[in-house]
């Protein structure tokens, strides 16, 4: 018999996002303000019109490249309230006007110099570039912008290994360094007035710290205290595998299900890069898990390379793919591929009293990943397990053939991870049936 649909706790107020939020706001308009105060009375000056607009363009597009540099450095305890999903739509937003704004200050800059010098437009160009102090780093750093930008395009984005995407994203980190003493050292703003030079250092130093502090101090030293190693890898379909990471104290991490980390393998070939890999079961004392499927360079290699006993650097967690998220007594979970380990840990998290469907799309029902646990934890905690098995046409994404598997499908909290197109035909059956946003959940991992 379902158990009763209950109103449920409301999800915590997300304080820090709208603080955060509020912060980067005030900040830009202090960044813009400052900027016309100091410009505006040297605008009647040759060059002056020009001048101002690329120094204010360089002003405001390097905020929001320390902007953004905060969002691509998942800092989690912004992301923890916002979502990786949330994230990376305010990076994809705000990514294209910081580039615009870079380079309209280029080309104004060399117009308003050219015009106060007397000189050709291309020629200025040149002599910056080749006289000026800092203008050659700064030049390199604006290329690497400018490639990085097309680089991130949705086209070529497609067509990339995680691997490449990942190596090319620290290359904005040098692009930033590359500007920085150009920008100090040079600018009209800043030489005139000292105090906003000071500002404007301090803001940097504070970006670097949160960085340093948030990707490598903080995740560093958890992760050696825990002692991460891996334990072993299972495993589970021909190309699906479970890693075990064994450690101490591991409720230091305070991860909940559904969440994923940041996972450094120290092994000769991998312990530059990092992985995103959610979990696929509620972290226990002294255990957690990851279940992998063969994807990319190193999702292929996990059984070969990783061998008992390796260390292991989780950065994170991150995400809000959780049981704390919901507003009901109920929930439809919907998972197709991979995407049924965040789904799995997930439910790790619901109380027994909760009324459960677990709806798990499947290419081949008895050798899907995890299957035989989760028939198991089914069977204990009377979830309502359904598996469908079979094409498209056979299983419609339709309210109504949907219900027959869920009843409580539109009183729900729906959690749904999977392919993007298998995500949108669920979002839009429960969006046009009436569930309110707040009570769909879904994170997508696209890079």
């Amino acid at each position: 018999m379902a158990k009763p649909v209950q109103k449920a706790h409301k999800p915590p107020v997300r304080w820090r996002v709208n603080f955060v939020t509020l912060g980067a706001g005030l900040g830009f308009g202090a960044v813009v303000g400052s900027s016309l105060v100091t410009l505006l009375p040297n605008v009647g000056t040759p060059g002056g019109v020009a001048n101002a607009i690329g120094s204010l363009s360089a002003m405001t597009g390097t905020y929001l490249c320390l902007m953004l540099m905060v969002l691509i450095s998942r800092v989690a305890w912004i992301e923890n309230e916002a979502g990786h999903d949330q994230m990376v739509r305010w990076h994809r937003s705000i990514a294209p006007y910081s580039l615009v704004l870079i380079a309209t200050h280029v080309v104004f800059t060399t117009i308003g110099y050219a015009q106060s010098l007397g000189k050709g437009i291309l020629h200025q160009l040149w002599l910056l570039i080749t006289t000026y102090g800092w203008m050659l780093p700064a030049t390199v750093g604006f290329v690497l912008m400018v490639v990085l930008g097309f680089a991130s395009h949705r086209i070529a984005r497609s067509r990339m290994k995680y691997e490449t995407w990942w190596t090319a994203h620290l290359y904005f980190y040098i692009a930033i360094a590359l500007a920085f003493g150009h920008q100090i050292n040079t600018s009209l703003l800043f030489i005139a007035h000292p105090l906003l030079k000071t500002f404007w250092i301090g803001l940097f130093v504070a970006v670097a710290a949160l960085i340093l502090v948030s990707r490598i101090l903080v995740p560093l030293t958890l992760s050696l205290r825990s002692g991460l190693r891996i334990e072993t890898v299972v495993r589970e379909t021909d190309n699906v595998a479970s890693v075990f990471i064994k450690g101490k104290n591991l409720e230091r991490f305070n991860a909940s299900g559904g969440q994923f980390f940041q996972w450094r393998f120290l092994t000769p070939h991998w312990w530059w890069q990092a992985h995103p890999y959610s979990l696929s079961a509620k972290p226990t004392g002294d255990r957690m898990r990851i279940t992998v499927k063969h994807l990319g360079d190193q999702s292929s290699s996990l059984e070969r390379v990783l061998k008992p006993g390796t260390r292991v650097i989780a950065e994170g967690p991150y995400g809000v793919f959780t049981a704390k998220q919901r507003y009901t007594d109920a929930v439809t979970a919907f998972a197709a591929g991979i995407g049924v380990t965040p789904i799995r840990a997930m439910m790790d998290d619901l109380p027994n009293s909760v009324n459960t469907t677990f709806i798990y799309r499947v290419s081949d029902g008895d050798h899907a990943p995890l299957r035989t646990e989760l028939d198991e934890l089914a069977q204990r905690n009377g979830w309502n397990m359904v598996y469908l098995e079979g094409t498209r046409e056979q299983h419609p994404m339709t309210v109504d053939y949907m219900s027959q598997f869920a009843p409580a499908l539109l009183h729900s909290d729906i959690y749904v991870c999977g392919p993007n197109g298998f995500m949108d035909s669920v979002i839009k059956m429960v969006t046009v049936a009436g569930v309110p946003e707040k009570r769909i959940h879904h994170e997508s991992f696209a890079f």
